[in-house]
């Protein structure tokens, strides 16, 4: 009995590091998707930053946020030498990077006093405050990597890493004021003439890429993702409900004439549920524990193969999914015992010993 209980669990825990993974998986869903793209040949940055001031008045435009990038940069670390790419976030991206934040801290990448490094290979670590010795044009700069990001949104060559830092410390670092990729989002109001004179503002020598159709499409299939997944745990937790209370009302039911016998020799309504009520409670307190106990291994090693071998993000213990399951299975052991309680409640002695 208890080890049925515990299949529920473990199907459940074992199950819920797929949201985890279609969370990653569908990125044009993160906050920081756009809706239109301004991007400048071969990552030339020479965008002005005026015409990101300009998009910002536009009433139809809910948001702005430019990168520039620098690539090939000779770096080493620890005396070990490899190419880098520099990439600038303002504010707002780095709020929206809050989240993937493996190791370190985000205070000296925002106030431009440090890089952050982006999770690129597994077999490549950078500890917050190491030094990394940058060979830039204007000479060689020593600047300190304050963490690492899971995030890879960026298309970078094998044996390249990525390293995003502030817009004023990447000025500081290159000597570069401009973008060169500007994002826009769109309010709901949002029309294909405004976007047609959003073009036209940009001018015929950089590429506008409209994204509102690609991301209707995949929010679609994310939702559609979702409606499943959580669905399927949905019907998890129904069967696990099912099962509990199944299980205990055809245990009462078995033995429904030992029950008749005990009252008939002086045993009250009220000590026999609560015989009811310890015997449901063994079952879900160690179909519980080992449920836990296989399926939290069973969590990890899912979401390790799933999320943590892609895009870097640590596991982390799933105190909603546990919280959810175990709470499912309390209040269905409580239910279960009403059933049977009642109908022992209500049955004559006689009636009880001659059930079977």
């Amino acid at each position: 009995m208890a080890g049925s209980f515990a299949f529920s669990i473990i199907l459940f825990l074992s199950f819920s590091p797929a949201i985890d993974f279609m969370n990653h998986a569908l990125k044009p869903l993160q906050p920081s998707a756009p809706d239109l793209s301004i991007e400048t040949p071969d990552n030339d940055n020479s965008i002005s930053k005026e015409l990101a001031d300009t998009l910002k008045e536009n009433p139809v435009v809910k948001r702005v946020y430019g990168r520039s990038y620098y690539s090939d940069i000779p770096a080493e670390v620890s005396g070990e030498s490899f190419t880098v790419y520099l990439v600038s976030y303002e504010e707002e991206q780095f709020r929206w990077a809050e989240d993937d934040l493996i190791n370190g801290s985000f205070e000296g990448s925002v106030s431009g006093n440090g890089v952050l490094a982006v999770y690129m290979d597994p077999d490549r670590t950078f500890d917050p405050g190491e030094q990394m010795t940058l060979g830039l044009p204007s000479g060689t700069e020593t600047v300190e990597i304050c963490g690492s990001l899971a995030e890879n949104m960026f298309n970078v060559p094998d044996g390249a890493v990525l390293f995003i830092c502030s817009e004023d410390f990447f000025e500081e670092l290159t000597g570069i004021g401009q973008y060169s990729v500007i994002d826009v989002q769109f309010t709901a109001d949002v029309t294909d003439q405004d976007v047609e004179e959003i073009r036209s503002l940009a001018g015929d020598g950089f590429t506008v890429e409209d994204y509102r159709m690609g991301n209707s499409e995949v929010r679609g299939a994310y939702y559609s993702f979702a409606l499943f997944l959580y669905g399927f745990l949905a019907v998890i937790a129904l069967i696990s409900i099912f099962n509990i209370i199944n299980s205990i009302a055809m245990s009462v039911s078995a033995r429904i004439n030992e029950y008749g016998a005990m009252r008939a020799i002086g045993m009250s309504s009220a000590q026999m549920i609560r015989t009811v009520a310890a015997e449901t409670a063994t079952y879900v307190f160690w179909g519980i524990a080992a449920g836990c106990a296989a399926g939290l291994p069973l969590n990890y090693k899912i979401y390790d193969m799933l999320v943590t071998f892609r895009w870097g993000d640590a596991w982390y213990f799933p105190t909603t999914a546990v919280v959810v399951i175990i709470g499912v299975m309390i209040l269905s052991g409580a239910a279960a015992v009403c059933g049977p309680s009642r109908r022992i409640h209500e049955m004559s002695i006689v009636d009880t010993i001659s059930a079977l």
